[in-house]
């Protein structure tokens, strides 16, 4: 009973989070990052580069879009998946960006199951309606919807191909060349290697991968996308919406050089404990949430709609852990799926976060075999305690939401794409040191590697007893 009445309580929760406080809809374009794959798909059909300042003609035509300034939003996909922008690009932009939303919630309710089912538990209606509760009120999950990000669908590939490997080869490496989408999406997959069919999978997926991008960019197009990747991983090295934590260093006031050696060390830290992590847990599902949680560490590329990769470790952990682990993976699941950053970004919503937070302990606590609430409640009480500084401290250090404070901006005549973006950004006033704005960022990645830790300690003691 007491499962069922939290699980009421996260259905509430969400209900009037969603449909009473929601917050002020920023003006634009449907799914604002969806704009770039269908300008990227309509510009590669019309044999334009869609890499380049060409993709700004397309998406200059986009309802929403102010033509008036330069706002180019680059497309930075693998050119395997132009094929499927170029088929969504012959439909309007709004009714295309609708089917999207479809796809993504078809690729909700199928993460959810498969996640189940990576966790060795069963698949109840009690056990699908709190795990897709827990993602509804996951923040990064919600940013994938409301940006119609890939990452979503991505990561479902990633999730797919751990299920799936020692089931069918051939199935597995369809979902290992989704997973590639969006590469951080399949970082995680490194820890599958050492499984025989696993490791199959994935070099099928690579392969398929490479074959799909010859077809749209030629044969050589990796070295070309690698160049293309780093580029505009320079560009935005150090704005306020990378979440990388390099640019969370230089956030808090670091100098550029003293930011990367930082982000080079978590990210050696993060590969060490991913090694302990490898060598210490026998579960190829839960290794695999482990890795994909510690992503952020050594991705140099990171926002806040990829933390949809710690959903895996957070619905694992709500199944599987118990007593200290589950209290510290609680603790990781309500950092990781708040929006830290959003608070400022968008104060009108900081009511509807408060809510969907609570609606994730609720889920969370519903998930356990029995309701652990003399530990959870502890946990959730802290994480008000959180919340209400973040809030307070948000609300005073406002976050600039590109492009709605570019103004008239105009980019250079001979600027890249990556350029173009780059001056955006600091025209925008993204590339402002924020102490808050870092503090704010960080403590998502604390939620990861509580995550991560909370996986490996229990794991450990399983394997103990």
């Amino acid at each position: 009973m007491t499962r069922a009445w939290l699980l009421i309580l996260a259905c509430a929760a969400i209900g009037i989070a969603v449909f009473a406080v929601r917050p002020d809809r920023m003006p634009g374009p449907l799914a604002r990052d969806f704009e770039a794959y269908w300008s990227g798909g309509a510009a590669w059909s019309a044999h334009a580069d869609p890499y380049g300042r060409a993709i700004w003609s397309v998406e200059r035509r986009i309802d929403g879009v102010d033509a008036r300034r330069d706002e180019l939003l680059p497309f930075i996909g693998p050119p395997a998946t132009l094929l499927a922008w170029s088929v969504a690009a012959r439909l309007p932009y709004p009714t295309a960006a609708h089917v999207w939303w479809a796809v993504l919630g078809l690729s909700l309710l199928a993460l959810a199951v498969a996640a189940i089912r990576g966790s060795n538990a069963s698949l109840t209606p009690l056990s699908l309606f709190a795990a897709l509760a827990l993602a509804i009120a996951f923040a990064p999950v919600t940013s994938d919807f409301a940006l119609g990000q890939a990452a979503l669908p991505a990561f479902l590939g990633a999730v797919l191909l751990v299920v799936l490997a020692d089931r069918s080869v051939s199935l597995a490496a369809l979902a290992g060349c989704l997973a590639l989408a969006q590469p951080n999406a399949a970082i995680g997959l490194a820890s599958q290697l050492g499984r025989n069919r696993a490791t199959l999978a994935i070099a099928l997926g690579i392969a398929l991968t490479y074959v799909l991008g010859a077809i749209a960019a030629g044969w050589e197009w990796p070295l070309a996308y690698a160049r293309l990747a780093a580029t505009h991983s320079a560009a935005e090295r150090f704005i306020a919406i990378q979440f990388s934590p390099a640019a969370i260093a230089y956030g808090l006031g670091a100098s550029p050089n003293v930011a990367g050696a930082i982000g080079i060390a978590l990210a050696a830290f993060a590969i060490a404990a991913a090694a302990v992590i490898a060598y210490g847990v026998r579960d190829a599902f839960a290794r695999f949430s482990a890795f994909s949680a510690l992503a952020p560490f050594v991705s140099s590329f990171f926002h806040e709609h990829d933390f949809v990769l710690s959903y895996a470790a957070a619905l694992w952990c709500a199944l599987r852990t118990s007593a200290a682990a589950r209290a510290i993976a609680l603790a990781g699941t309500l950092l990781v799926g708040i929006d830290w950053l959003g608070l400022a970004q968008r104060p009108s919503g900081i009511a509807q976060s408060l809510l969907l937070a609570i609606a994730a302990f609720a889920a969370f606590a519903a998930l356990g075999e029995r309701a652990d609430l003399r530990r959870a409640v502890p946990v959730a009480l802290a994480a008000a305690v959180v919340f209400a500084g973040a809030a307070a401290l948000a609300t005073h250090h406002p976050v600039p939401v590109w492009p709605y404070t570019l103004g008239g901006f105009h980019a250079p005549a001979d600027a890249s794409a990556a350029g173009v973006w780059f001056a955006e950004q600091r025209a925008s006033g993204l590339l402002a040191v924020v102490p808050t704005w870092g503090l704010l960022r960080a403590l998502s990645l604390l939620g990861c590697s509580l995550l991560a830790y909370a996986i490996y300690r229990h794991s450990s003691c399983c394997r103990t007893a």
